[in-house]
């Protein structure tokens, strides 16, 4: 039970012990601005698009921000209710998780069956990527990274080119995303945290509707908290045999790399987990070189074929050019665009060569339209979380209007309600002793995609790869938000306390 003057202590967004480091104050003040930006970001983005008023935008955003804050008065009772609906704990841990595994796998099979959608865009690419190495053995040009195909390859081999089979995949994703994420959930911050990942992920409405469309996101999903999870366990581990785990930690992100380029720069994330959790220099620069090098040895085969067939030295693909000039000029849009203020050759090597010189010109010339750009990138990469309802219910084709409207307003209520439960708690995880492993593992993930997405092409569908991270995140702040103030945290929903391995 917490103390009765607790409540008191714990009355702003930001308290903290008063002698608390000056680092601790800097990352619980990220955490709390990034939460902020997207509890702003939703309601505004889902008024302009509406209205296309910038004024009625801003006002919407004020009131959703000042209902926010008046929660502050009632935030104790809130974070009670919901412990009360989502731990379960009068039922078994295995049971609780299962029951909701069921659940999610119910939904999305109901779904997938409901609303059958054709591939189309990048779904549509990767899938018939996947078909030419199922039955040609063969993978036209670079510019599609190659991941997706390469995993969809083995399940259209043996059930054919069906649509459903994507839909099949995303239903097995889901599974193993679920259950790494428990599991993650429970080494992070106890059973409490893990009891309300589960439902957290099942339920999510965002996450649940992308099940038909081949969206590599759900792919990213699982490979990326199972990167994580990997790397957990190697701080944890003892004895030589530890560095199998950080090994396998980058050879995951190797297989993310392969499937998004973009992550080429993720062992960022990882020395900065380094820095949060030692000050040893030395073994935080050796760990993250040994999982560079893990990370490289996977995209490496692919690098070599590049070289093989095209003679030229491409990493993973040749799309990078082309996606950060529309990005990044004078007709870029903060969002996806099919072509900038230049056409670019059509040649993709070309492309890709042009395309970054002209953005980068662009960014020189222009470092305030780059700077103003890059807010309203991160407005449209966090104010949405309904791609999925867009392309299965919108795309192509002339739906009732007001289901559309209900189906986005559930998706965006549900994303906005995470988020305002992580602002609302950001004085209470940060009390958790050990609180920089889910800093590292679960935030650090979500820092770097804000920053790809403030300087290369935005979009809402980016933040599904990061569900469980974020699943995770609301899974320990409301686990921990009864925990005591001396920063303990408890490892099931009856109190028991564990000290942290960090």
């Amino acid at each position: 039970m917490r103390s009765p003057g607790q409540g008191l202590a714990t009355s702003r967004f930001l308290e903290g012990e008063e002698n608390e480091p000056l680092r601790t104050r800097f990352y619980r003040l990220l955490f709390f601005l990034l939460a902020l930006e997207t509890v702003f970001s939703v309601p505004y983005r889902s008024v302009y698009l509406g209205t296309h008023s910038p004024a009625k935008s801003w006002i919407a955003a004020a009131f959703v921000l000042l209902c926010v804050g008046l929660c502050l008065s009632v935030r104790d009772s809130i974070f009670s209710f919901l412990r009360t609906v989502l731990s379960g704990e009068k039922i078994g841990l295995r049971s609780w998780l299962g029951l909701w595994l069921l659940a999610g796998l119910f939904l999305r099979l109901l779904w997938a069956i409901a609303f059958p959608v054709a591939l189309k865009s990048d779904g549509l690419a990767y899938f018939t990527g996947a078909e030419s190495l199922a039955t040609t053995h063969t993978y036209s040009g670079a510019f599609w990274p190659p991941g997706s195909s390469l995993f969809l390859a083995p399940f259209v081999m043996v059930f054919g080119a069906h649509v459903w089979v994507s839909a099949l995949c995303a239903i097995l994703l889901f599974v193993v995303t679920y259950l790494v994420s428990c599991r993650f959930a429970e080494g992070l911050a106890g059973e409490g945290a893990a009891r309300v990942t589960g439902p957290v992920l099942a339920l999510w409405p965002g996450y649940l509707s992308v099940v038909g469309i081949n969206s590599k996101e759900g792919l990213l999903a699982f490979l990326l908290v199972s990167a994580m999870l990997a790397y957990l366990r190697f701080t944890e581990a003892k004895g030589s045999d530890r560095w199998l785990w950080i090994l396998l930690s980058g050879g995951l992100l190797g297989a993310v790399t392969l499937t998004q380029p973009g992550y080429l720069f993720f062992p960022a994330v990882i020395a900065g987990f380094e820095i949060l959790r030692t000050r040893k220099l030395l073994s935080s620069v050796v760990r993250t070189a040994v999982f560079s090098l893990a990370l490289m040895a996977v995209v490496a085969p692919w690098t070599f074929r590049n070289y093989l067939v095209f003679h030229r030295f491409i990493p993973v693909s040749t799309n990078g050019g082309s996606v950060f000039y529309r990005a990044n000029n004078p007709k870029a849009n903060a969002s996806y665009s099919p072509e900038g203020e230049i056409v670019l050759p059509k040649d993709e090597f070309e492309a890709d060569k042009v395309g970054y010189a002209e953005a980068k010109k662009w960014i020189l010339h222009h470092p305030v339209d780059f700077t103003v750009l890059a807010v309203r990138k991160q407005v449209v990469y966090l104010g949405d979380d309904a791609i999925g309802m867009y392309e299965t219910l919108k795309r192509d084709q002339e739906p009732s209007e007001k289901l559309y409207a209900l189906a986005k307003a559930i998706c965006n209520g549900y994303w906005l309600l995470l988020w305002s439960v992580l602002l609302l708690a950001t004085p209470w995880i940060f009390r958790m002793r050990g609180w920089e492993r889910w800093y590292g593992l679960c935030f650090l993930p979500l820092v770097y995609q804000w920053l790809i997405d403030s300087v290369f092409e935005s979009g809402s569908r980016h933040h599904i790869s990061y569900v469980a991270f974020v699943a995770m995140l609301v899974g320990i702040a409301i686990s921990q938000s009864y925990a005591p103030a001396s920063g303990e945290h408890t490892t099931s929903g009856k109190g028991r306390s564990q000290t942290s391995v960090i």
